[in-house]
């Protein structure tokens, strides 16, 4: 079939992909464009469904986003180097059965190099690759269809409906259709051109006498051809020397005439000379302007602040279009900063999604409900003596391996994104007592403020510590509670809800040995556990992209800090696409 395959990934070219199909289905003919393959049966063989659908059709495009090379799989592989990976089948398909293939750049991609690429993908870098981008869509994808035209064209096959595009931008025109042999429709105008132009150089020839050597001494002066509406020209006699001929004689040049302006024969004293028209230079072609390299935006600050009239989320962002908060309000006013006012009933996570061109960063903030303290009567007690009772001491960190009262470790987080924030915190012992751990975390950056937030956890059983700076905190005392090496496998205990809208989560811990790590505040010898959060998909296909359904902790507990000293987070969403991964490690531990 005389046919285009769209090969894409979704998470890093469906928009582009879906532009694409349009324009050139609207070009070439919606029965010739091919993005998806569909309707694959139950049980059958996929990889031969994929290569049949691929060798139907004569060219394969391979959109090649940002995560095309590096993109993972739940399981944190990399896509590429798994067989049975779709885009991977596509390309390979294409490129063993001699089928043409054209990489297309998008969202500021460049083409992978060779050894990023499993062995039967290598001939993909070279192909030579066509850049498509969303400031400059008409024109980028304009040169991608010339591509496709000429492809399909000089292949074999029906021709394409010619593509109109500016003059500007056209190339070369091809003389002959190489599939039919047949001469293209302005051949023969040309042909003309040729004959008046070989005409006006024997007119040319004649009446200068032949070739230069036999043609008479010049007796006049020579001068520019001047437009037809311009008035007569008056030529004056040169004076006859002895000198030779000047060159402007036998050859036009620069400072005689234009090269396609027929000559002028000049005349005796007093005689008017009417020059021909000179014919009208053909425009010259505007160089393209470079594209001006787009900036993504960013978020510096998205925090909440509770007041006398409720809870407000303030942010502040540079470099955006537009600013939305979700699942409320939606779309702010301001794309600077602000801080807008938000019902909170039951804690939810708050999405901020900062837009620029086809960039997009996102930041999320949980968000309790603020506490109400009502007043309620006491009922009058009667006076009863003082009973002398024991006094209750927190145990010594010396004696039995737990923190004490105001002890302070300083930790360092960073996340996946070029945009995403980078914090350091402070994290302080308040009090410990029947193995309920109170915990007040500050921020450290410059232009955090003072924002102080205090938790209580129970420091001797599996679970989760919700700060609304930092996200979830797994356990941080565990370590310093239990034997991590007699704890084998735990689950059943409690998880919280990332969004109310997503629910129903269930998670399990899992000690998998003890391991060396280096951190900022040194190197330790630490006990590994790994969490996994997960929760089914109940948004659909439609959202699969954005709904989170796993969520993987890795965290390092080493006793002499009696907390841990490195905690990996990762979320993925129904897609299987990783959308965060943050990295917390210890800078500084202060004894009391």
């Amino acid at each position: 079939m005389d046919g285009i395959f769209i090969s894409y990934r979704r998470d890093d070219s469906a928009g582009y992909a879906g532009r694409l199909y349009d324009r050139l289905a609207s070009h070439f003919g919606g029965e010739r464009v091919f993005m998806d393959v569909e309707g694959i049966e139950p049980g059958a063989d996929f990889v031969n469904a994929i290569e049949e659908a691929v060798s139907s059709c004569r060219v394969l495009i391979v959109m090649i986003g940002d995560e095309w090379t590096h993109g993972t799989d739940a399981a944190g592989r990399r896509r590429l180097d798994d067989p049975n990976d779709f885009v991977r089948l596509e390309t390979s398909a294409a490129l063993q059965r001699g089928i043409r293939v054209v990489p297309v750049l998008v969202g500021g991609a460049v083409m992978p190099r060779a050894e990023e690429l499993p062995e039967d993908l290598k001939l993909l870098t070279r192909r030579q690759a066509v850049e498509i981008n969303h400031k400059q869509w008409d024109a980028s994808s304009s040169e991608l269809i010339r591509t496709l035209e000429r492809i399909l064209a000089h292949e074999g096959g029906p021709e394409p409906a010619p593509f109109k595009a500016k003059a500007a931008n056209r190339g070369p025109a091809v003389v002959a259709n190489k599939a039919g042999g047949r001469a293209l429709p302005w051949v023969w105008p040309s042909a003309a051109v040729g004959a008046v132009l070989l005409g006006v150089g024997v007119w040319w020839w004649l009446p200068m006498g032949g070739p230069p050597s036999e043609r008479p001494e010049p007796t006049t002066a020579l001068v520019a051809a001047k437009p037809e509406s311009a008035a007569p020209v008056v030529v004056a006699s040169a004076p006859k020397t002895d000198a030779p001929a000047p060159v402007a004689a036998a050859v036009p040049s620069a400072t005689t005439r234009p090269v396609a302006t027929p000559p002028v024969v000049a005349a005796a004293s007093g005689d008017t000379v009417k020059p021909s028209p000179s014919p009208s230079p053909s425009p010259p072609t505007p160089t393209p302007t470079p594209e001006p390299a787009v900036t993504p935006p960013q978020i510096h600050e998205f925090r909440a602040e509770a007041g006398e009239g409720g809870t407000r989320l303030c942010y502040r962002v540079s470099n955006a279009d537009s600013v939305t908060l979700s699942p409320r309000p939606g779309e702010l006013e301001r794309a600077g900063r602000d801080c807008v006012p938000v019902d909170v009933d039951v804690a939810t996570t708050f999405t901020l999604t900062a837009r620029h061109a086809d960039k997009a960063v996102r930041k999320t903030l949980l968000v309790s409900p603020p506490r109400v303290v009502v007043a309620r009567p006491v009922a009058p007690v009667t006076p009863v003596a003082p009973v002398a009772r024991p006094a209750v001491t927190e145990p010594a960190s010396s004696a039995s391996g737990l923190p004490r009262r105001g002890e302070r470790w300083v930790y360092q987080s960073s996340g996946k994104w070029r945009t995403s924030p980078k914090r350091r915190f402070e994290m302080v012992m308040q009090s410990l007592v029947d193995g309920l751990a109170t915990d007040a975390l500050r921020p450290l950056d410059p232009d955090a403020g003072p924002r102080a937030e205090s938790r209580r956890s129970r420091s001797g059983a599996p679970g989760f510590v919700t700060w609304s700076e930092i996200g979830f905190e797994f356990s941080p005392y565990l370590g310093a509670s239990v034997s991590l090496a007699e704890m084998g496998s735990q689950r059943g205990f409690a998880t919280p809800d990332y969004d109310p809208q997503w629910g129903d989560w269930y998670s399990q811990a899992k000690v998998l040995g003890q391991e060396s790590v280096s951190v900022p505040a040194g190197t330790f010898s630490a006990h590994k556990v790994e969490v996994w959060s997960s929760r089914r998909a109940t948004g659909g296909p439609t959202v699969a992209q954005v709904e989170p359904v796993r969520v993987h902790y890795l965290v390092w507990y080493a006793p002499e800090v009696k907390r841990y000293v490195k905690m990996q987070r990762r979320m993925l969403s129904a897609a299987s696409l990783e959308m965060e991964k943050d990295v917390f490690e210890l800078v500084e531990h202060r004894q009391p």
